[in-house]
């Protein structure tokens, strides 16, 4: 079996990793390392990483963004995320570098957030802590405050499925990616979008937007030491 072979087969690997419970999702972690199960709405638990570096790109859909337009909202990205210049993107680092890492509920968790600001009604609806669910299903959940105040520790904002997370796995140069994952706005979001606004929410089922990580990781390597070509 040729080598790329046989790393677009730990690539896959890896990513099915997302869809089963925690214990088979570390970089380098085994069951007996992850300690029991904490409270904490941010509990990240220490050494469990997809990856130790990365960096993940979230690209917004046309129709969120037209749902944005339409209702008067504007978006900020809250730090470590950063919005692209345009708007219509934002990145956030990855790993245990950036301090995120999948927590004892089985999600990912990731240090940063985003703020929607809706003019009309004057309300902030922030989204933090912010987390990717691995299971039972999929998705982008996250805490939800409201100008500054708690409305719910987590909501499920949107989801996806196993299969269009696996399909698109894909190795790199410098480890593994997951090429433009959809995530589709979920019931729960929409109706909180639309309650606290008194205006219309987005449309159930319509895409967010789709999400690229990358995982600079190839076991045994480092950044320093460079990396196998394939």
């Amino acid at each position: 079996m040729s080598m790329r072979a046989i790393r677009r087969l730990a690539v896959l690997a890896a990513v099915a990793a997302l869809t089963v419970p925690l214990g088979m999702a570390s970089a380098g972690a085994t069951a007996a390392q992850v300690p029991a199960a904490r409270t904490a709405a941010a509990d990240p638990l220490p050494g469990v990483y997809l990856s130790p570096w990365g960096d993940a790109d979230v690209e917004l859909s046309d129709e969120l963004l037209g749902w944005m337009r339409d209702h008067g909202i504007t978006l900020d990205a809250i730090s470590p995320f950063a919005m692209a210049p345009d708007g219509r993107s934002f990145s956030m680092p990855i790993g245990s570098t950036a301090g995120d890492g999948l927590d004892s509920q089985g999600r990912i968790f990731y240090p940063g957030g985003l703020n929607f600001h809706h003019e009309a009604s004057g309300k902030t609806i922030t989204l933090k802590p912010t987390y990717i669910r691995v299971m039972p299903t999929p998705g982008y959940s996250a805490g939800v405050a409201v100008n500054g105040v708690p409305l719910t520790d987590e909501l499920m904002i949107a989801d996806t499925t196993p299969a269009e997370t696996l399909a698109g796995a894909r190795p790199s140069l410098t480890g593994w990616r997951l090429e433009k994952v959809p995530f589709r706005i979920t019931a729960e979001a929409s109706r909180m979008f639309a309650q606290v606004t008194g205006d219309e929410g987005p449309r159930v089922g319509s895409l967010l937007g789709t999400l690229t990580p990358n995982f600079d990781y190839i076991p045994g390597r480092t950044p320093s030491t460079g990396f196998p070509g394939f």
